[in-house]
């Protein structure tokens, strides 16, 4: 009897110690330097996304601004911009907006 409890144990042992275990761990793809639309919280293939990136894309046909633009008339563009995007004035999504926006209008 004590026996057979012991080969029936080993025999549990060794297949515990046999068994694997698999596991994927999937890691979301890095947003795209020049995806602003998900830098700034949208989800790709939303209707919000699809709007904020044709503005986007519409606002940096238009370029950087020459090297007198003033400084106010920059953050008041950028602001028009970020809520032509649909962003809500004030919020951390506006804010990054805002920054980005800014840094594309500054001259070279």
């Amino acid at each position: 009897m004590h026996l057979r409890l012991l080969a029936a144990t080993l025999a549990a042992a060794l297949a515990a110690a046999c068994s694997t275990e698999t596991r994927t761990v999937v890691v979301p793809a890095a947003v795209p330097v020049d995806d602003a639309c998900s830098a700034y919280g949208y989800v790709p293939g939303t209707e919000a996304y699809r709007i904020c990136a044709e503005r986007e894309a519409a606002a940096r046909r238009r370029g950087r601004m020459a090297a007198g633009y003033a400084e106010a008339r920059i953050a008041a563009d950028a602001q028009e911009s970020c809520l032509s995007y649909g962003l809500v004035a004030g919020t951390e999504r506006f804010d990054r907006c805002l920054r980005r926006e800014i840094s594309y209008r500054r001259p070279a």
